[in-house]
């Protein structure tokens, strides 16, 4: 029994490593609008660096998609909120919410400097820093507006939110999404449902 509890300690430690690290780590603006008839997404510009640690002759058409990749995520996402729908070039939104924003910092890192037994010192997290702008059509004002920082401190495996020594852009596009909607969520995880009117003592 000892053997396997000592066999299966570093596996857990490596699983553990490979957790998400999705944040809002500053707001300009927060109003408490809720409740939009519809979202509109604008895809993000790119003002930043695009994944200097791993230059590569196909960064170019990364940095073009990234922006389309990203809108899709945010779509899927924020369809839990309200009817979303990506916006065209020249289109504008008629009713509802406008969600644009701009990449900062796109780094994803090389593969093998991404986990290290040695601690934090010498990992390199992959990062997407990123600025969200939240604006009501209606009102023609600003609701919310902050910024974002995603990245995952890699374990040698993966898991349903981070790809261990894989490619982690997907991942950090999906979860900063997936954050961006629930910031927008008064009670996103339903916490405070009772499905009994029975008080509860633990």
């Amino acid at each position: 029994m000892k053997t396997i509890l000592f066999a299966l300690c570093p596996a857990l430690l490596l699983v553990s490593c490979a957790a998400p690290a999705v944040r809002v780590t500053h707001t300009d603006v927060a109003t408490g609008a809720v409740n939009p008839k519809a979202i509109y997404i604008r895809p993000f510009r790119i003002a930043g660096s695009f994944d200097r640690c791993t230059p590569s002759g196909n960064a170019p058409i990364r940095a073009s998609l990234l922006p389309v990749r990203f809108a899709d995520n945010l779509q899927e996402e924020l369809s839990k909120i309200a009817p979303a729908r990506v916006l065209a070039c020249n289109e504008a939104a008629p009713v509802g919410w406008v969600v644009d924003g701009v990449f900062e910092s796109v780094e994803t890192g090389y593969s093998p400097q991404r986990w290290s037994p040695l601690g934090e010192a010498i990992t390199h997290k992959s990062c997407v820093l990123m600025h969200v702008r939240i604006t009501d059509v209606n009102c023609g004002k600003v609701v919310y507006e902050f910024d974002v920082a995603a990245g995952t401190k890699e374990g040698a495996f993966g898991s349903v939110t981070a790809p261990g020594l894989g490619y982690p852009l997907p991942f950090d596009l999906r979860n900063a999404a997936e954050v961006i909607a629930t910031t927008l969520t008064p009670d996103p995880f339903k916490y405070g449902v009772r499905s009994s009117p029975e008080f509860r003592y633990y």
